[in-house]
């Protein structure tokens, strides 16, 4: 069954990825997702992509990301903070999810206090493109009635919040896994974007990391699995693609999928 009011309740960007989550009140769909989401990501010194499943507690470092100064703020949790107009020199490639993604060093202190947080070499890293950090596909979908359900279970409880889940877009107004039944169908927000299911959406141990302290304190893919079996991952919210790009505020009401 298809909730007849469908509406965004929250929206999570991480302006660098795996880094703490920020939500604005609006944002920008383009053809590869949120322009501003994950525009930067970390490399080691083996140009490999850095994120929690490394280092948990890149999730403590806040950040402000102002794309129309391209002015970036870091903010660690001893009170450090480094910020500037964002200066680009050596080129890097790393792989991302089987996709080689392109990007730019970034100059300044950024990654002599990251490696020092880190305790191992880090960079940090601009993408060329906005769009190209995403995962699996560009954009997240989970409802809190999901999140709700989950906090049920035994031994959960108040462990749970979305942000363990790092949504796109948190929707309120429909039933526990409703999402799920939306794989193949086209969703639009307000006036804005469409998207389209493509994907239920694989949980890994970053969901097992406390979203504020990025210490692990719960087993969160084996909790789901009890009540929603799987031979392989946990799944628990969706993958979309965008099939016209539009801007999304809080508030706005999404249509029946189709």
């Amino acid at each position: 069954m298809t909730s007849a009011l469908i509406t965004v309740q929250a929206i999570h960007i991480a302006p660098v990825k795996s880094l703490g989550l920020v939500q604005p009140s609006s944002v920008h769909v383009g053809p590869a997702g949120i322009d501003e989401d994950r525009r930067f990501f970390l490399v080691d010194q083996r140009s490999a992509v850095l994120t929690q499943r490394q280092v948990g507690t890149l999730v403590r470092i806040k950040p402000d990301y102002q794309p129309e100064k391209d002015f970036l703020r870091l903010s660690f949790p001893d009170g450090t903070v480094v910020e500037g107009v964002v200066e680009l020199r050596d080129p890097v490639e790393t792989i991302m999810w089987g996709r080689r993604v392109r990007g730019n060093m970034v100059s300044g202190d950024w990654s002599k206090v990251l490696t020092k947080y880190c305790g191992g070499t880090v960079s940090l890293v601009q993408s060329r493109q906005p769009g190209e950090c995403f995962d699996e596909y560009p954009v997240s979908l989970l409802s809190s009635a999901s999140v709700d359900r989950l906090k049920q279970r035994p031994g959960v409880g108040g462990h749970v919040d979305e942000r363990r889940f790092r949504p796109n877009f948190l929707l309120a107004g429909c039933q526990a896994h409703e999402e799920d039944t939306w794989m193949g169908r086209q969703l639009q927000i307000g006036e804005g974007p469409v998207l389209r299911v493509i994907a239920q959406d694989p949980r890994c141990a970053i969901t097992t990391l406390d979203p504020e302290t990025g210490q692990p304190d719960l087993d969160t893919p084996s909790f789901i699995k009890e009540y929603r079996p799987s031979p392989g991952p946990a799944f628990f919210g969706v993958y979309a693609v965008v099939e016209r790009p539009g801007q999304v505020s809080v508030g706005d009401q999404a249509a029946a999928p189709r």
